[in-house]
């Protein structure tokens, strides 16, 4: 028998309040057997089954759930409003066995809503009974949705029960840009720099996300001259479903009424979860705004069904919402055609993912992708200078840094949709001028002229003077060396030494694992930690995203502390 084995173990160390049972030797008890076979038997009642004391009921799930009402649901955030929106209200009376009255049910703030209720005031309710309220929501009223919809019964002690309903109206701008003239893109962020005299910066931004803007001009005739007209004066101060235009696709296939799926390329897009699409047929009379619900490989889910068919080469777009940043200008070109110019700043935070993909050196990205040269790129130095002119004497001037930040224009021409997403990715990441990369000169700086071995950290390179005035600082002491081949490493110089006045010895932080030849380097660089010079960046959209685009901006070198470690001065 395991239970009198086990016994000592589970109550260990309590042995004075728990004791074991005795073992039944297999008799009967004593009381037992003084008991009679047969005739009537007399038993005393225990003194605790006759104690009778007061208890209370304890709550459980049905008085949380029963006999009360309910009503689902009680917000109704309607989000963005593009299209006629219908939406269910269901009350129920969960009490068991009361029936009730509904006596009123009263829309406040409604304007723009439709209320259908299930019948006519006073509305008896059943035990357990249920009525649902449909609720449609046009896109024609107050720019902004806030209306209560309040239950009220005849029941003591009842208040009202209300149904808040917000959301925004919002426009559909259907008209398409003229490409000719392209579409200029803008992201701004905004950071706080504090800087100390040497240089030394603090950066904090203080946007989560950039402000972003776009600006076109339209050309517009016929109906849709008039229609944007009216638009614009009626509605112009309202917020407008914007079309991400160079994110534009053509579907492939016919899509009929009520669908909800449809098939297309989502990826590198500005599509997103809970954001807008725009179906956009020949004219801007012929267009639908969507939300979308999921985003697959090959296609996008949209929260409710369509309610128009679409054709092949029906126009999808992402949509953010935006608001014209200024009245836009017209310019008339006949009595049936007009040149818009509009721009448009979207209200919602962009997000995009940053760059992931970059070679790391010192725990800062490296922007390894050599400028389009196509353009002149400008250079410089900015040196902070303290200057006292008492106006009598000569000039005091002090340069408490010691060091000049170099400044290098950077400019992308790209070509197709991963490389306009990487170059954004590019652009987040350095958020105007918060964060810091590095970025190699891309020029062909330091000439090696003797063959270097694997093991070595010594390398022989043409005089340049960078012993005698970069004295090893900040911008001037990391490199990239580029092999024909393709590969790269980056390197910090911590020794150089004229030898001569052809040649400088530099060592490096560490050997470069192969053996090299002068006929083998492609390029030696200086390689600088940068940010950007800038809160604002441009991308200019030539074409659409399968096309071209430009964007440009100006990097300046900084001197960060987590990586800026003293050196010393040139002699």
């Amino acid at each position: 028998m395991i239970w009198p084995a086990l016994w000592p173990l589970t109550f260990s160390g309590q042995g004075d309040y728990f004791k074991s049972p005795p073992f039944w030797n297999g008799q009967a008890s004593g009381a037992l057997g003084a008991e009679p076979g047969f005739g009537p038997r007399a038993a005393d009642v225990p003194g605790f089954v006759a104690d009778r004391r007061v208890g209370a009921s304890q709550a459980m799930f049905g008085d949380d759930f029963f006999d009360r009402i309910h009503v689902e649901p009680q917000v109704l955030n309607l989000g963005n409003v593009s299209s006629v929106q219908h939406r269910a209200v269901r009350v129920w009376n969960a009490y068991r066995a009361r029936a009730l009255t509904l006596t009123d049910a009263n829309l406040s703030g409604g304007e723009g809503i439709v209320l259908t209720a299930p019948g006519a005031a006073p509305l008896p309710f059943a035990p357990m009974s249920e009525r649902t309220w449909e609720i449609a929501v046009g896109t024609d009223g107050p720019p902004v949705i806030s209306a209560t919809l309040s239950f009220r019964f005849r029941f003591d002690g009842f208040d009202a029960i209300a149904v808040v309903i917000t959301g925004q109206r919002v426009v559909a701008w259907a008209f398409a840009p003229d490409w000719s003239r392209g579409v200029l893109e803008r992201l701004a962020w905004k950071t706080d720099i504090l800087t100390s005299p040497t240089q030394v910066e603090q950066r904090r931004g203080l946007r989560s996300a950039p402000r972003r803007s776009f600006e076109a001009t339209m050309i517009v005739d016929g109906r849709e001259r008039v229609l944007l007209d009216l638009a614009v004066f009626g509605w112009g101060g309202r917020t407008w479903a914007l079309p991400i235009w160079p994110d534009v696709q053509w579907l492939s296939s016919e899509h009929a009424l009520g669908v909800r799926v449809i098939a297309c390329d989502p990826s590198q897009r500005d599509f997103r979860v809970g954001g807008l699409v725009q179906l956009r047929g020949k004219t801007a009379f012929d267009v639908e705004v969507a939300e979308v619900e999921v985003i697959g490989a090959v296609s996008i889910t949209l929260r409710r069904p369509t309610t128009k068919v679409w054709p092949r080469g029906t126009r999808l777009y992402p949509v953010r919402t935006a608001r014209l940043a200024e009245p836009p200008k017209v310019t008339r070109l006949t009595d049936q055609a007009a040149s818009v110019s509009a721009r448009f700043d979207v209200v919602e935070a962009c997000d995009w993912p940053v760059i992931t993909n970059a070679p790391m050196y010192r725990g800062y990205p490296v922007l390894a992708q050599r400028p389009d040269e196509t353009e002149r790129l400008s250079n410089g130095w900015q040196r902070a200078l303290l200057t006292l002119d008492n106006e009598f004497g000569r000039l005091f001037v002090l340069d408490p840094a010691d060091w000049a930040a170099p400044t290098q224009g950077h400019q992308w021409r790209m070509h197709g949709r991963a490389e306009r997403s990487a170059v954004r990715s590019w652009l987040y990441t350095l958020r105007g001028r918060q964060q810091a990369v590095w970025r190699p000169t891309h020029a062909d700086d330091l000439t090696l002229v003797a063959n270097v071995a694997g093991t070595a950290t010594a390398l022989d390179v043409a005089n340049v003077g960078l012993a005698r005035f970069a004295g090893l600082r900040p911008g001037r002491r990391d490199v990239r060396i580029e092999l024909r081949g393709g590969q790269a490493f980056h390197r910090r110089i911590t020794a150089a030494v004229a030898l001569d006045d052809d040649i400088e010895r530099l060592t490096v932080d560490a050997a470069l694992g192969v053996d090299m030849r002068p006929r083998d380097i492609q390029r030696i660089s200086f390689l600088v930690l940068s940010r950007g010079d800038s809160d604002e960046a441009e991308i200019e959209h030539h074409t659409d995203s399968g096309g071209a685009a430009d964007a440009a901006i100006v990097l300046r070198a900084v001197r960060d502390p987590d990586t800026d470690t003293p050196a010393p001065a040139p002699a």
